[in-house]
């Protein structure tokens, strides 16, 4: 059965190939880890002092790690109720560094949130275009944009059906279409599959598009609906 990391790298391939690029299909990807800031099931009630300290230090700790090299992404999630606080995209040498990482945020530390790590082979050049502009201006104010983003999750027919040829083009054809952010596998985890990033941030566009996979309408995969909010021109698509 073809998995989602083939879907996307069969989309790479396409790409490179409509653009004319002599790289291969690997080149138009880089392995990252994406860190899901889940709030902690023991949070308590603090004083607004406690929780605004704790934010600014969170802020300084992403200033500190982007300054660094190893953030290329971050931004909270527009969540109710909230399942995910926020997201972080390190670049790391391993899983384990950047679960070290992720546990020194002062959220965490303070018990505000948990962390999920996973490796994700997103598309290249995340934050490249961002973190230029920044250098070049340094003065100049960030502009947020907010995305509908998609977990992809093992559906419950996934054991038993073979995936048709035609899921292969699906995730090309988002891109080309001009609609996708970032889209890419994630490797190691048996139940979430993949991460799609829309550039809009309609969670009912997002639900249509998606509903035209095969997989999908198969229940091979299975999505979940988040709006993630970051800094205008982030990601690379």
């Amino acid at each position: 059965m073809k998995t989602f990391a083939a879907l996307v790298l069969v989309a790479a391939a396409a790409s490179a190939a409509t653009h004319g690029a002599a790289e291969p299909p690997a080149a138009d990807s880089e392995l990252r880890y994406v860190v899901f800031l889940r709030p902690d099931p023991d949070r308590k009630t603090i004083p607004l002092e406690e929780r605004q300290r704790i934010q600014d230090a969170h802020m300084a700790n992403i200033k500190m790690l982007a300054s660094e090299g190893v953030l290329v992404a971050a931004g909270p999630m527009e969540d109710t109720p909230t399942a995910i606080s926020g997201i972080f995209i390190f670049k790391a040498e391993s899983l384990s560094e950047a679960r070290t990482i992720a546990a020194r945020d002062p959220t965490v530390v303070g018990r505000r949130n948990t962390v999920d790590v996973h490796p994700w082979r997103g598309p290249a050049g995340i934050g490249t275009s961002y973190f230029r502009w920044k250098k070049e201006n340094p003065q100049g104010q960030d502009v947020m944009a907010s995305h509908a983003f998609c977990l992809i999750r093992r559906g419950p027919a996934s054991p038993a059906v073979t995936q048709p040829d035609d899921d292969a083009g699906f995730i090309d054809s988002l891109r080309r279409g001009g609609t996708l952010a970032a889209a890419g596998p994630i490797e190691g985890d048996p139940d979430l599959l993949g991460i799609v990033i829309f550039k809009a941030a309609s969670v009912d566009n997002a639900r249509k598009s998606m509903a035209e996979s095969p997989s999908v309408r198969s229940g091979r995969m299975v999505v979940e609906y988040h709006v993630w909010w970051t800094a205008d021109g982030i990601l690379p698509w």
